[in-house]
């Protein structure tokens, strides 16, 4: 995402206008930038001292509502011409409006008006070609850009829409070169920085990177060149950098959407999982049907542990949206929160179709096998627990442990299935699958045993392994041979010196309790009490040491 496992947003090329500076010049920023919102406010609050500045102000607020396809565009335009008629600008609007209504040669007298207005001006043909421009009318807006190199050759704004026309038709190597030519005569042109930066930003983030922080050093508080900032940032996953870029954009007012979109998922990915919900709110009441801010509105309260809500409304996002917007974290993060509901199928078949769309992310297989497990499918659990292995060599020793128990879980269902009217046959493929299953259990915990021997975990593992061993053997013969023991007298020194909190009570009982079968088998009635004791001294409530000791007619101990 942006290199993170999705992609969230797009950027879009900024628009191009080119006129004089003064009083409107922050509104002109806005508007360059694609802030027409923040621009329109400006506008409409700027009192301005001069006809000039009046008529300016005037022409980009008939740019901004032309953009919006609104007839107030005219309007705007015409109080340009009124507040100063010797300004060329409220011609050019006007032009552009006789553009709209597919009257070129209306428009063509508007522009007229307006050259003779500004002979000696290349910005003013730099604007009647961006209206040509805009309006498809290429052969034209290259006459006019023609005009503008006669008339100044070194005015950067020919290069700037030069620049813009390459790169509509993505011609982005020739692009540059303009936006450099830009620069070339005006070095402090903030407006070619950033669309060179536009460009970079779609592969080489250290250069597109390079010119903002040049534009940056012009005017730190260049508002635009923050918005590309929090995007590269965003991009790099440094989410603190792009919130703080995001902040200094939105803290103007007026905003586009979608800066509040980037911004959302920048403190998403920050962890700061309230907020960005505070701000997804924001933009949702404005488009209901907008996926991205639904998608991460719904990652947000899982990491909010808010299971309920967040899952009526995963499924709604899912049941909505279209399958080809649908990706692979979106059926991941519905497989969890099914998990979190105990529903295991459910999350089963989202782990499933999460592989679908992506199987080279190793966690889907580690959470599918878990999802497994807990619904007691163990055997299906273990080719996914060993392909997370295979695709991720840095795996926990908790990973092997839980695969181990898998597999162990996995032979006892042998162990159940195994019945004393089986064929040949059946019996041989039973004790294959069995042993299968148990060899694969005591491999994996040699192997945690080798990683971390000052750990209980391989050895008790290990001996659950061979303990099934006897349960197989006491099922066939009704005799048990005990080759769990020496195992298991190995896991309780390490489970008895690691138990000084008691933390690990419940696996000590269990170690105990495969003795007092053991001993009972032997009939080791000495040791069988003993034992069992034990168990009581851990657990005063068990009834199964407590029922035990009452069949051997062994006083039970008081309870402490």
């Amino acid at each position: 995402m942006l290199k993170r496992k999705f992609q969230f947003l797009l950027t879009g090329l900024l628009p191009c206008l080119f006129a004089f500076a003064g009083v409107n010049d922050k509104g002109v920023e806005y508007y360059n930038a694609g802030l027409t919102d923040a621009a329109k406010e400006f506008f409409v609050k700027q009192k301005t001292a001069s006809a000039t500045d009046e008529a300016e102000k005037n022409y980009y607020l008939g740019l901004i509502y032309d953009n919006e396809k609104s007839d107030s565009a005219q309007y705007f335009f015409r109080q340009a011409v009124a507040a100063d008629a010797k300004s060329p600008y409220g011609y050019i609007g006007m032009g552009r409006i006789e553009l709209k209504n597919d009257n070129p040669k209306g428009a063509e007298t508007q522009f007229k008006a307006a050259e003779k207005l500004a002979k000696k001006d290349a910005a003013v043909q730099v604007n009647i070609a961006k209206a040509y421009f805009d309006y498809d009318k290429t052969a034209d807006a290259e006459n006019a850009l023609a005009k503008a190199h006669k008339i100044n050759m070194e005015y950067s704004g020919i290069y700037l829409l030069e620049g813009d026309m390459k790169t509509k038709a993505k011609d982005y190597s020739n692009a540059t070169s303009k936006y450099e030519n830009a620069l070339y005569f005006n070095a402090n042109d903030k407006l070619a920085y950033i669309k060179l930066a536009r460009i970079y930003d779609m592969n080489r983030k250290d250069m597109a990177l390079d010119y903002i922080n040049q534009v940056l050093k012009i005017d730190p508080n260049y508002i635009p060149a923050y918005i590309i900032l929090g995007d590269i940032k965003n991009s790099q996953a440094k989410s603190k950098e792009a919130i703080e870029a995001y902040e200094k954009v939105i803290a103007i007012g007026n905003v586009p959407t979608t800066v509040y979109e980037r911004y959302a998922q920048a403190l998403y990915f920050d962890r700061q999982y309230a907020k960005s919900l505070e701000q997804i709110k924001k933009t949702i009441q404005d488009n209901t049907n907008n996926v991205i801010m639904r998608r991460l509105e719904a990652y947000n309260e899982y990491e909010l542990e808010n299971y309920a809500d967040g899952l009526v409304k995963m499924q709604k996002f899912i049941s909505t949206t279209q399958p080809k917007d649908i990706i692979y974290l979106d059926y991941m993060t519905m497989a969890r929160y099914y998990v979190k509901a105990k529903n295991y199928p459910q999350s089963i078949e989202n782990f499933q179709k999460a592989i679908a769309l992506n199987d080279r992310q190793p966690e889907a297989y580690k959470e599918i096998a878990n999802a497994y497990c807990m619904s007691f499918e163990y055997a299906k659990s273990i080719p996914n627990f060993e392909k997370y292995f295979e695709m991720n060599p840095n795996y926990l020793n908790m990973d092997l442990y839980v695969y181990s128990d898998a597999c162990i879980n996995s032979a006892g269902k042998s162990v159940d299935a195994y019945n004393k009217n089986f064929t040949p046959e059946q019996l041989a493929a039973n004790d294959r699958e069995f042993m299968d299953c148990i060899n694969k259990a005591i491999a994996t915990n040699d192997s945690l045993i080798k990683r971390a021997p000052e750990s209980y975990l391989g050895f008790y593992g290990k001996a659950k392994a061979y303990s099934w061993i006897d349960a197989y053997e006491k099922k066939k013969t009704d005799k048990i041979d005990g080759v769990a023991k020496p195992y298991y007298d190995e896991a309780v020194m390490k489970l008895e010196a690691g138990n000084t909190d008691g933390k690990l009570n419940a696996y000590v009982i269990d170690a105990y309790r495969y003795y007092s079968g053991y001993y009972i088998m032997k009939d080791d009635v000495k040791n069988t009490i003993e034992i069992n004791k034990k168990i009581l001294d851990i657990d005063p409530n068990d009834s199964r040491a407590i029922e035990i000791l009452k069949a051997l007619k062994v006083k039970l101990p008081k309870k402490k």
